[in-house]
């Protein structure tokens, strides 16, 4: 009895977890200063109503990169939008980008696990089919080039953005998913092409939704999410898929952020230009992406994990986006 206990204290634990991760805030003391226009458009497909929203800097030159950014579990695009302190928005400002924060069904994404009891999963509702409508209304609306449209999304998001990358390799020129890992053979939910793509992807090793060295993800007794592979191991499914032998190039990122107990690792194979594959290992640091301007408040911090803040994964996420098009070159062995 006292060790259900302990279980059920520990599940209720990181239940409230996510909820202040998704619901409730993660925001920093005031969003980083943005000049442009939001929006939020509606459409029609496969028979329900999707939205998403769109941040449009001040000036936006025809032919501008997308990037798609998309919520976890329980989340809105708006929500994820707050929860990064508009760094994206931030960044487009910048780079002139067009920021797009989609909105899952009921909250979720139909990503690869395929036991997951959400109705995203269950009524497998045509999420790429979503996505790839939103660029082509990008296109008509924003000019958008649509061989530099990218993706990135955190837990739930990331297992959207594995989809993609797995189902539809031309659709995105680069995909960025953290606090995911592929999942296990035996709960896969997806077909694979086959063929492969530039991604970066961002695990902590301290987090105890999406175990760093694979196991089981369990919420609340629920475990209808299945088992996932190590970190490590999707990163490796995805340079072979590459055909990039071998080590790579480790960068240890330097200690930035005051807190010794966090550390950054980062393996990389390929390069811009052609195929490329990157693994941050969030050391110290669990189920979020990095940031150097948005910080989980306590308790919430203790309970996912804490946050490596000695990069800012907004920051990082694009400037490998920005790598990369639609029509790169093939690795060579």
């Amino acid at each position: 009895m006292g060790r259900r206990f302990l279980l059920t204290l520990a599940a209720l634990a990181i239940l409230l977890g996510l909820y202040g991760f998704y619901v409730y805030t993660r925001f920093p003391p005031e969003p980083l200063p943005v000049t442009g226009e939001l929006t939020t458009h509606e459409f029609s497909h496969d028979g329900r109503t999707r939205s998403y929203s769109v941040y449009r800097p001040a000036a936006l030159a025809d032919g501008a990169p997308a990037v798609f950014v998309l919520h976890g579990s329980m989340g809105t695009g708006l929500g994820m939008r707050e929860m990064t302190g508009r760094e994206f928005d931030h960044i487009a400002d910048r780079e002139g980008l067009v920021i797009v924060y989609p909105d899952g069904f009921d909250n979720h994404w139909n990503g690869c696990r395929g036991t997951a009891d959400y109705a995203a999963n269950t009524l497998n509702i045509d999420d790429v089919g979503f996505l790839a409508r939103v660029i082509d209304e990008l296109a008509r609306r924003y000019r958008i080039d649509t061989a530099r449209a990218y993706i990135t999304g955190l837990s739930n998001g990331g297992h959207m953005a594995y989809r993609v990358a797995l189902e539809a390799p031309g659709l995105f020129a680069a995909h960025a998913p953290a606090a995911a890992s592929l999942p296990a053979p035996a709960t896969f939910g997806c077909t694979e092409s086959g063929t492969p793509a530039s991604i970066a992807i961002f695990n902590g090793t301290g987090d105890p939704v999406n175990p760093y060295e694979g196991g089981a993800v369990s919420i609340l007794g629920n475990a209808s999410r299945g088992i996932v592979r190590s970190s490590e191991e999707t990163a490796h499914y995805w340079r072979d898929l590459a055909g990039l032998d071998g080590p790579g190039t480790t960068v240890t990122h330097p200690e930035t952020d005051g807190d010794p107990d966090t550390r950054i690792v980062e393996q990389r194979w390929g390069a811009p230009g052609g195929l490329e594959v990157r693994h941050y290992t969030l050391q110290g640091s669990g189920h979020t992406l990095p940031s150097r301007v948005a910080r989980m408040p306590f308790p919430f911090d203790r309970l996912l994990g804490g946050n490596a803040g000695d990069i800012s994964g907004p920051e990082e996420i694009v400037a490998f986006f920005l790598g990369h098009a639609l029509g790169e070159r093939p690795a060579t062995s």
